[in-house]
């Protein structure tokens, strides 16, 4: 019995713990996804959703483990909104396998996180014009 009491805590604190990206995404309503031609500046793709489910699971993505890679490049951006004010653009790199990571800058410091699979494929999926969550 004390066992459970115990497993029940520890998952409970877990659930309850946000981290710094967590918190500055909070509330976000808003989200659009811009797309670049491979090597360019050029925007080839736009998607844009106030869907909580989706950006929540954008935002999730974030908080991966810290890359240590150095310049990976870019395929597009993510600008989160909250009532109409921009609150943090990232930039994502997916089509490099071997350099597949976020970019952005959290409360003044660069953060490079690196991207799952799930995670890639999901940002693939939308660049494709598929637009489900």
């Amino acid at each position: 019995m004390k066992m459970i009491f115990v497993v029940a805590v520890w998952i409970l604190l877990l659930s309850c713990r946000n981290s710094a990206i967590t918190k500055k995404l909070k509330g976000s309503d808003s989200l659009v996804i811009t797309f670049n031609a491979p090597n360019s500046d050029s925007v080839i793709n736009t998607v844009s959703t106030t869907e909580t489910k989706a950006i929540q699971k954008l935002a999730r993505f974030l908080d991966g483990k810290p890359s240590d890679k150095k310049d990976c490049g870019f395929d597009g951006n993510m600008l989160f909104f909250k009532a109409g004010i921009q609150v943090m653009p990232v930039v994502f790199k997916y089509s490099k396998t071997d350099c597949r990571q976020f970019t952005y800058d959290l409360d003044n410091t660069v953060m490079k996180t690196g991207m799952s699979n799930e995670a890639a494929d999901f940002l693939k999926s939308l660049a494709e014009g598929k637009n489900w969550y």
